[in-house]
């Protein structure tokens, strides 16, 4: 240990160059045979005699420490364990020691299979315990190597290594080990560990350790095959195994039985092609490979199969295609639900929900059809009492007008002849009484003969605009007929409007509401008016219930309420009419159900929601026309109506 160590010497494949330490080793050895080869021949048997006296000897004094030369399997081995779980030596000694140290290492330990060299604490390589003895046993060479360092002999034996990393499997390390020239078979092998440190492996523990793992795979091949064969044979849903040109390999009795064969036998035997034999759908074996090709396996593809009595089933299969070493498809195999009474229930399912659907359906619409026909009965209910409140009404009025307005012309004629007959007594006289003058004075007789035409015409005037009002009222009275006449769509606007007079005019600190109207010329059109003039009356009552609420905030620089009425001719089929609004205006969210039975955005008693909802079914419905409502928040709102003209 305390002098140097020699260079080892590099090896080229045709010459080998000595190095100057490796040429004194040599030169010694070379003297020390030739000392020898002066002595007799030694009998073998005195040799051998010697040889177990010198490793007997007690009395040899290592110069290396050795510690936990031997590292003690661990645990049972897996097809996955690595070297490192197997009993691995760590004994060194440096290449400058004596053999007589490797010889006490070898005694310490009768199953140490060989020992690391090393110069420095540095790996040069190891001497096998076989090949160590084998030429230690040979005549004169204990006198020969004994006193000459371990170096000298490991140049001798030196023979091609296998070194392994440590993490190596048990398995491979074997199948390498196996690969060696049969001189190298039992030769030790070096484990490297991920610290660099080197270690010595038995053949015979790798060896055992490889047994024992193929002794375990076998067991474990054996109780899983018997574990598959139990499962395969007691399975509930069906198992096969076919060839890619559609032959059963292998089926389990559950799938003979939801084929309805009688033994599994009979199932291969009879069925040769299955994509003719038991597909419902002959294209649906092709499509099965084309999935499995496609994606590797198949999940719940359901079919309809024959059984062997030709009844028609349904089944879900899941199967993956097994492949050989080159990729080629060896077999299919999978399993098979039969998922007959499952689909006989979706289609009951089906058919019960299209039948449940079919009726939420009708009853849906039944209950938009009581909707409408409750909202118009009550509409029609309230508008049949306001129209023979009004047909009374105007009744009322048409009599005594009628009585005041035939009057008139006789009245007039009557004071014509007065005035006249005056004017005569006037002429008669040459100068009045001073009764008659004092009378003139008393009754302002000039300014009455001036006035009383004039009120005479304005009473015909006033008798004329009853006439009308109360003409107005009988038509709006009549608003409940049904029936479809050629009328002027301005007329019932008017109408409407004068019904509303009332809430237009000014009240109070209220201003009176604007009416804009921008008439087209608008032909008659075959229409019922008077459900015209109650969309009418409830878009402008709407309009006005907005300007009312927009005049509460009393903001000055609002512009005066204003409702603008236009109407024009599109073309020889369509007429439009805007009604629109300076107030408040319509939220988004609030168009879409702005025509909804019962649908209001008014204050509590303030609305029934069926205005809207009885416009759109009369202009809709009705006549065939359109209504929209366009509108934003602070801009008022404008409802646009399309009619067709006949």
């Amino acid at each position: 240990m305390g002098r140097k160590l020699c260079h080892s010497y590099q090896e080229d494949d045709n010459y080998q160059v000595m190095q100057p330490k490796e040429l004194e080793l040599s030169q010694k050895i070379n003297s020390q045979m030739m000392e020898n080869a002066s002595l007799e021949y030694t009998n073998p048997i005195s040799w051998h005699q010697e040889m177990k006296e010198v490793v007997n000897d007690e009395t040899m004094v290592s110069v290396f420490t050795y510690a936990n030369i031997l590292e003690q399997q661990k645990g049972m081995l897996l097809p996955q364990s690595t070297l490192e779980e197997l009993q691995l030596y760590s004994s060194e000694i440096e290449w400058h020691c004596s053999v007589g140290e490797a010889v006490k290492l070898f005694k310490a330990h009768s199953v140490l299979p060989g020992i690391i060299i090393t110069q420095e604490h540095k790996f040069i390589g190891i001497i096998s315990r076989r090949l160590f003895f084998e030429y230690m046993s040979r005549p004169h060479s204990w006198q020969l190597f004994s006193k000459l360092p371990i170096n000298a002999i490991y140049q001798l034996t030196k023979k091609e290594t296998l070194t392994l990393p440590i993490n190596t499997p048990i398995v491979e390390a074997a199948k390498q080990c196996l690969q060696r020239s049969p001189e190298l078979l039992y030769e030790p092998i070096v484990v490297e560990n991920q610290e660099g440190k080197y270690k010595i492996l038995d053949v015979h523990h790798l060896m055992t350790a490889q047994s024992e793992i193929h002794e375990s795979l076998t067991t474990a091949l054996v109780q899983a095959e018997t574990k598959y064969r139990c499962i395969f044979e007691n399975a509930i849903d069906g198992i096969f195994q076919s060839t890619p040109d559609g032959k059963y390999l292998n089926v389990n009795p559950a799938l003979v039985r939801i084929y309805g064969y009688k033994s599994p036998e009979e199932m291969i035997h009879n069925i040769t092609n299955i994509g003719q034999q038991v597909y419902v759908d002959m294209n649906r074996r092709a499509e099965f490979v084309s999935a499995i090709e496609k994606h590797g396996s198949v999940s719940q593809f359901e079919s309809q199969v024959y059984r062997q009595d030709l009844s028609i089933i349904w089944i879900s299969e899941n199967a993956r295609a097994v492949y050989d070493n080159d990729g080629n498809v060896l077999y299919y195999e999978g399993t098979v639900e039969d998922i007959t009474e499952r689909k006989h229930a979706e289609a009951a399912l089906r058919y019960s929900e299209t039948r449940l659907r079919k009726q939420a359906l009708e009853l849906s619409t039944t209950l938009h059809q009581l909707k409408q026909t409750q909202a118009q009965l009550i509409q029609t209910e309230k508008m049949s009492t306001l129209g023979q409140l009004l047909a009374g009404v105007a009744h009322e009025i048409n009599n005594p007008v009628n009585s005041i307005s035939n009057n008139l012309p006789h009245l007039t004629q009557y004071v014509e002849g007065l005035l006249e007959l005056l004017t005569l007594y006037a002429a008669s006289l040459s100068e009045d009484t001073a009764e008659i003058t004092a009378k003139k004075s008393e009754i302002e007789f000039d300014y009455i003969r001036e006035d009383l035409p004039q009120i005479i015409s304005a009473m015909s005037a006033g008798s004329e605009r009853i006439r009308e009002i109360a003409l107005s009222l009988r038509n709006f009275s009549r608003m409940d007929e049904g029936k479809k006449k050629f009328a002027d769509i301005h007329q019932g606007i008017e109408s409407s409007l004068l019904i509303l007079q009332h809430r237009l005019k000014a009240k109070g600190d209220r201003p009176e509401i604007q009416i804009i109207k921008n008439y087209g010329a608008l032909p008659p059109i075959k229409c019922a008016l008077g459900q015209l003039s109650q969309v009418f009356i409830n878009l402008l009552g709407n309009s006005i219930d907005a300007l009312e609420q927009r005049i509460k905030e009393n903001n000055p620089e609002l512009p005066p309420p204003t409702i603008w009425i236009s109407t024009e001719l599109v073309n020889d089929k369509w007429i439009k009419i805007w009604i629109a609004d300076n107030g408040q205006g319509i939220a988004e969210e609030n168009l879409s159900q702005l025509f909804e039975p019962f649908y209001t955005t008014k204050p509590l008693g303030k609305g029934t929601g069926l205005g809207l909802s009885i416009s759109r079914q009369i202009i809709t419905e009705k006549h065939g026309g359109k209504i929209e409502c366009h509108s934003e928040i602070g801009k008022g709102a404008e409802f646009l109506i399309e009619l067709p003209t006949s």
